[in-house]
């Protein structure tokens, strides 16, 4: 849409800085290895999230390698971070996501 450009950004973002910050960044934890997504979510959540906005991570795991989605809300809640909402989708449910704010 003409106008709103400015507002959508895709990109390799395990070391991204971005040039300004967003309300609203979505993430797909299944592009990032378990054991750094706790760092991930800490350097999105100062690099690319303005003050009062809000992160949201999701996991859709994968039926073809039979891996199960990430339970993304229990952690986040591991990391020391309080999920402001969570939600799951599919029937039956094959995605998680969690939204934390900044």
């Amino acid at each position: 849409m003409p106008g709103l450009r400015d507002n959508f950004w895709v990109a390799e973002a395990s070391d991204w800085r971005p040039p300004r910050r967003f309300r609203y960044v979505y993430t797909l934890a299944d592009c990032v290895p378990e054991s750094a997504l706790r760092e991930y979510v800490f350097r999105l959540l100062e690099r690319a999230v303005e003050p009062g906005g809000r992160l949201i991570v999701g996991s859709y795991g994968s039926r073809s390698r039979h891996e199960p989605r990430l339970e993304i809300a229990a952690l986040l809640e591991d990391y020391g971070l309080d999920p402001m909402g969570r939600a799951t989708g599919g029937d039956p449910p094959i995605a998680a996501f969690a939204w934390v704010d900044r």
